[in-house]
């Protein structure tokens, strides 16, 4: 007999030694039980209880004695599917919290060029074919050529992985803009009139707000509420913007 198994369904050593005993012995007073398991009568005894609680075990008085008897062994499959009844309860409860988790805001910020460089790096590297990449654009820093070249070489990665790569821009930028991205087919621009006091990044469940200057700093918000919010704006002005 498999003993480990038993022992994996929660079983101790002295019930496995009773419940077996019982299967050999069929009915039985306590003093056979205690001779094949070699266990103290009061022991005996304590086990049995323990299996009558699991249902395992029940018992018919004969003559002012108890009789015990092990139950159906189909018996420990129902205990196993109460197990797995339970368990799934708690599995529901720990989803529940784990979404409540993954659902907090966190905001990341990312100082100095190198750190800004680095997080384009990342944002290309997790994005894939059927991600999206929306984008209110830098204007000036087009006319920059090291940032220029960032973010020409940051599209092409997205280019390569067919990510839906769409990008508003000013006006006043947007022959700098056009150049930049002349060799692109997957890159979608268009243009409006309006300023906004800073870039905006949407992808993901994550929305980034940057400003270049001599230190360039973004803070990445991670929130679908907000990144959502962001994304349906986007979206509302893409509709209106020109080509």
């Amino acid at each position: 007999m498999d003993y480990d198994t038993f022992k994996e369904l929660g079983f101790t050593d002295r019930e496995i030694k009773v419940y077996l005993a019982l299967i050999e012995l069929g009915t039985s007073t306590v003093g056979p039980i205690s001779k094949k398991t070699k266990l103290a009568p009061s022991k005996v005894y304590e086990t049995i209880e323990k299996l009558k609680e699991k249902g395992l075990v029940s018992f018919i008085v004969i003559s002012k004695t108890k009789h015990f008897q092990a139950s159906d062994p189909n018996e420990i499959i129902n205990l196993i599917e109460e197990k797995k009844r339970r368990f799934k309860s708690i599995v529901e409860e720990l989803r529940t919290k784990q979404k409540f988790a993954e659902s907090k805001q966190v905001a990341i910020v990312h100082e100095g060029y190198k750190s800004v460089h680095a997080m384009f790096n990342w944002i290309a590297d997790i994005l894939q074919k059927g991600d999206y990449y929306y984008a209110f654009a830098f204007k000036e820093e087009y006319y920059n050529p090291a940032t220029s070249s960032l973010l020409r070489n940051f599209h092409i990665k997205l280019e390569e992985k067919k990510v839906d790569d769409r990008l508003i821009g000013h006006v006043s930028v947007k022959k700098a803009i056009k150049e930049t991205f002349k060799d692109n087919k997957n890159f979608k621009i268009r243009f409006v009139k309006q300023f906004w006091p800073s870039v905006i990044l949407i992808y993901k469940d994550r929305t980034v707000h940057a400003i270049w200057g001599e230190r360039p700093t973004a803070i990445e918000i991670i929130s679908e509420q907000i990144n959502q919010q962001h994304k349906e704006f986007f979206l509302e002005v893409w509709k209106t913007a020109a080509h």
